[in-house]
């Protein structure tokens, strides 16, 4: 009897201490069954590009009377989609709702892999000039390990994706939008100033302006000596909390535009009361598009 009883407990005690590992697999099982959340009337594509052979999955989010109507729409292309795109299309959805900014198809650039690879080709194609890590500011070398592809990655869009997008869609021409935020922001500025005129609207927000010694001061200098006409919408910002990393230059650049004259642009800046570099990322949308689409709403 006494055998019987300790083969019982043993019993017991085995199931006990194993049902907690049951039931993580049961847990595991019925997450491998789970749906991840998507965004409504949005489709993912990937574009091998020829210029620099690198594989960007682009992000489309779709106006919601686009299958219900026959009208065009205007094109906001935005980089870091990996990290962004949810903010910028459900406030964008939210912001046309509330007749505040016309509906529109975004058109999010993406990287393959995770954080780390993210990080990697940001660095690359958003920044115009190469640097050795081991030449900038310790704190940034693991944050930017490889740059000077902006040229490429810019003909990646002109020639590559703005085509393929504007075969698929339906799209109001001549009515592009490019927005970016840090690396993003300097590479707006240098699209803005290396092809004006592919985009009709800039969003730069806290753009990282310093790189390079101000490379981007320089490239607006040339560019006004052979240029007095700039038509393009700006909106500009950066957050009050921001180091004069970003402040210092972004200032100096904003005065030099506002001082040139420039026939057609239509400049319009913003510091940011409360902001930091990263808390300011919302005013892509919120302050960025209402600014330049304000003319636009109806």
């Amino acid at each position: 009897m006494k055998n019987y009883i300790q083969k019982i407990f043993l019993t017991l005690f085995f199931c006990w201490a194993i049902l907690p590992a049951l039931q993580l697999k049961s847990q595991d099982k019925a997450t491998d069954k789970t749906t991840p959340v998507t965004l409504h009337r949005s489709q993912v594509f990937n574009i091998t590009s020829k210029i620099n052979g690198v594989t960007y999955p682009i992000f489309v989010a779709i106006p919601g009377s686009y299958y219900t109507s026959n009208k065009t729409y205007p094109v906001v292309y935005m980089l870091d989609a990996y990290s962004s795109f949810g903010i910028m299309t459900q406030m964008a959805r939210l912001l046309s709702f509330d007749k505040e900014i016309p509906e529109a198809i975004i058109v999010g650039i993406s990287s393959e892999g995770g954080s780390k690879e993210f990080n990697y080709n940001r660095s690359r194609d958003f920044t115009p000039t190469q640097i050795q890590p081991e030449k900038l500011p310790e704190d940034l070398r693991s944050s930017i390990p490889v740059s000077g592809g902006a040229e490429k990655f810019l003909g990646f869009i002109k020639d590559e994706l703005i085509p393929y997008v504007e075969s698929n869609y339906r799209f109001s021409p001549g009515d592009r939008t490019l927005e970016g935020h840090s690396l993003g922001g300097l590479f707006v500025f240098y699209s803005l100033f290396r092809e004006p005129g592919l985009f009709n609207r800039y969003i730069a927000i806290s753009p990282a302006l310093l790189w390079d010694d101000g490379l981007l001061l320089k490239q607006e200098e040339k560019f006004f000596r052979d240029h007095k006409s700039l038509a393009s919408i700006i909106y500009t910002a950066v957050g009050s909390l921001e180091s004069d990393f970003f402040k210092g230059p972004w200032k100096q650049l904003i005065s030099n535009l506002k001082s040139r004259g420039y026939d057609g642009m239509k400049l319009r800046t913003e510091i940011a009361e409360g902001e930091t570099h990263y808390t300011i990322i919302p005013y892509i949308v919120t302050h960025g598009l209402k600014s330049v689409f304000s003319e636009d709403v109806k």
